[in-house]
């Protein structure tokens, strides 16, 4: 804790660029969806919002310039992380003249391309998080990249969604636009402290190939997609569900919120706890677990096996938030030690995380799709059958390759 202490400033800095950049993500995939399904809109309009989320999916492509190229001016991880935060604040605040809702397809395109903005900055972030700190620090600041981008999606979302409710959409984006104000504040008052503590002078040019070429890079891949199908069979549809059942929005965006609270604070101290006393394939599978239990929970609510009652309600967001946290954890625990061996942190680290927002953004766009000709009884069903797939698959990869543990 010391240490941490002593890294302060830009350990302040991390974490307010981590929650801003999980902010676009959570208005677009969480909050939008709600709001418009309470407007009116279809189901099957509602399928393809996920896809505002394809720069997470395909950032692995540009990571290596990123990686490559800055400039001397600002530093080499702040050329970039200046300029798309800039975007960001400009997106938001057009999206607030718009309205959330009301905008159409240019609040779509504008959470598109604050989604990007986003994308290209967490490569970065990521980047001048691992060459910086080590050992036990870089857990430490791994699990506050996960804890703050989590809190920025479900801020974005849940807290959205709730402040929506409350004030209207316009206010409600206003208000998220004070993280993003903050976190460039900090990042241009650090300087520049994204020098390597290694020399570059041997260094090769970051790339792919590099990464595939290296030991586990596949398991991790596997475990990275697996992660994202469990969130989203927790996570995917308790909200659309909860409004088509009556739910006043304002409730719908205080569960939420408080699942998000659990997540961060449970799932993902727990998730840390649990990798270091079982491993990361074992907490993984747990977490599995946890998810296909609250998916079944969910399942039985929209059956009519047992009566739609709020204790019922935050059950489902307890198991599906714990489940979220520990596989969360696991997985980026074990892509931050992963690249932080290496000599190209920002394209390793992003490879492992486009391969999990493309699970995520896939299997969103098939539950959601899937419950539009099933029913959310079918959709909740599907998601307690990712999940049942996720842990037999994880227990598969610990035969295998158990020696992908990265602590």
């Amino acid at each position: 804790m010391r240490e941490l202490f002593r890294h302060r400033r830009l350990v302040v800095v991390l974490a307010l660029l981590y929650l801003s950049q999980g902010i676009p993500i959570g208005l677009a995939m969480d909050a939008l969806p709600t709001l418009l399904r309470h407007a009116g809109a279809p189901l099957q309009a509602l399928a393809f919002l996920p896809l505002v989320g394809l720069p997470w999916v395909a950032k692995f492509l540009w990571a290596p310039l990123v990686d490559n190229h800055g400039g001397a001016r600002l530093g080499r991880r702040r050329s970039w992380i200046v300029p798309m935060q800039g975007v960001v604040i400009a997106c938001l605040l057009a999206l607030a003249a718009l309205g959330l809702a009301d905008g159409g397809a240019w609040a779509v395109g504008l959470l598109a391309l604050a989604s990007l903005a986003s994308a290209t900055q967490d490569i970065a972030t990521d980047g001048m998080a691992a060459e910086h700190f080590e050992g036990d620090l870089l857990a430490r600041v791994n699990a506050i990249q996960v804890a703050g981008v989590m809190v920025g999606f479900f801020a974005g979302g849940a807290g959205g969604l709730y402040l929506a409710g409350q004030f209207g959409p316009r206010v409600a984006v206003l208000a998220l636009l004070a993280v993003p104000l903050l976190s460039l504040a900090g990042v241009l008052a650090l300087g520049r402290p994204d020098a390597r503590k290694r020399p570059l002078v041997a260094a090769p040019r970051a790339s792919l190939a590099r990464f595939l070429r290296r030991p586990l890079a596949p398991s991790l891949l596997a475990l990275a997609l697996l992660s994202a199908m469990t969130a989203v069979s927790g996570f995917g549809l308790f909200k659309l569900y909860l409004n088509d059942a009556g739910w006043a929005l304002e409730d719908i965006g205080r569960l939420g919120m408080a699942g998000g609270v659990l997540t961060v604070v449970l799932g993902c101290g727990g998730g840390a706890w649990l990798v270091r006393r079982l491993g990361t394939w074992r907490s993984f599978a747990l977490g599995a677990a946890l998810a296909g239990a609250s998916a079944a929970l969910w399942y039985g609510q929209a059956a009519g096996l047992w009566p739609l009652r709020v204790e019922l309600a935050w059950g489902g967001v307890l198991l599906g938030a714990l489940a979220t946290g520990i596989t969360s954890v696991a997985i980026l625990t074990a892509a931050m030690g992963f690249a932080g061996r290496g000599d190209q942190a920002g394209t390793d680290v992003t490879a492992v995380q486009s391969t999990r927002d493309l699970g995520e953004m896939l299997a969103s766009s098939l539950l959601v799709s899937l419950t539009a000709q099933i029913g959310y009884a079918g959709g909740f069903l599907a998601g307690v059958a990712l999940a049942v797939l996720a842990v037999a698959v994880a227990w598969r990869l610990q035969q295998r390759a158990g020696a992908l543990v990265v602590t």
